[in-house]
């Protein structure tokens, strides 16, 4: 495991500049779904609100159906990472995986500003325990996952057109290893999202009523 680590850190070191250029499109993402919520309609931001509002009611009142959850977070966490990864091995990825990375991180900021929306200064401790670890975390994974999909997408097009030969076995291995890793941190982070955040919501909430 550790020879993999320092494979990746080395790879995050040489192609530096594709995971900044991610970590923008992350951010714009975070931004654009932050500011969205300001300019919906007063009936879209009344259905966000009570969506919100029924969540929050069912997490006080314990009334939340973890397995159901967990089986949905898995499909929604793991199954991004799959066809990220799928994604990757097509000439057609590239700007697909872009748009996917930026749809994720669209999508926190949405939640997260949705929350703060519906309870202001509450809504921001809530949303501090909505996000943290594990979004965080989910975002890093999708980051380095993108960026190895984005290269190997490339490293094949450049096959294609005969610019370069490639040892496709040898990137397949490399490129499994890491959707492993990624698998395994998303369920850990899935597991956290659903049986310990519920429970940290529900303790603030009845401290900051």
């Amino acid at each position: 495991m550790k020879k993999y680590m320092d494979k990746l850190r080395k790879n995050i070191r040489i192609n530096k500049n594709l995971f900044i250029f991610l970590l923008v499109i992350v951010i714009i993402g975070l931004i654009s779904g932050s500011l969205f919520v300001t300019i919906l309609g007063a009936d879209d931001k009344t259905v966000v609100i009570e969506y919100m509002k029924d969540f929050f009611n069912n997490v006080q009142t314990e009334k939340l159906n973890y397995d159901t959850s967990l089986i949905n977070t898995l499909i929604f966490t793991v199954g991004f990472a799959l066809i990220v990864w799928i994604l990757g091995i097509s000439v057609i990825g590239f700007f697909i995986v872009i748009f996917m990375l930026f749809m994720k991180a669209f999508i926190l900021g949405f939640s997260i500003s949705s929350i703060i929306s519906c309870y202001g200064i509450k809504g921001l401790i809530l949303s501090i325990i909505y996000v943290f670890p594990h979004h965080i975390i989910n975002i890093l994974v999708f980051i380095i996952l993108a960026a190895y999909a984005l290269i190997i997408s490339f490293k094949l097009i450049q096959c294609l057109t005969g610019k370069k030969t490639l040892n496709f076995k040898n990137f397949m291995n490399r490129y499994l290893i890491i959707l492993a890793i990624s698998v395994v941190i998303l369920i850990l982070t899935s597991l956290y999202e659903i049986y310990v955040v519920p429970k940290l919501l529900y303790f603030f909430m009845n401290i900051i009523k």
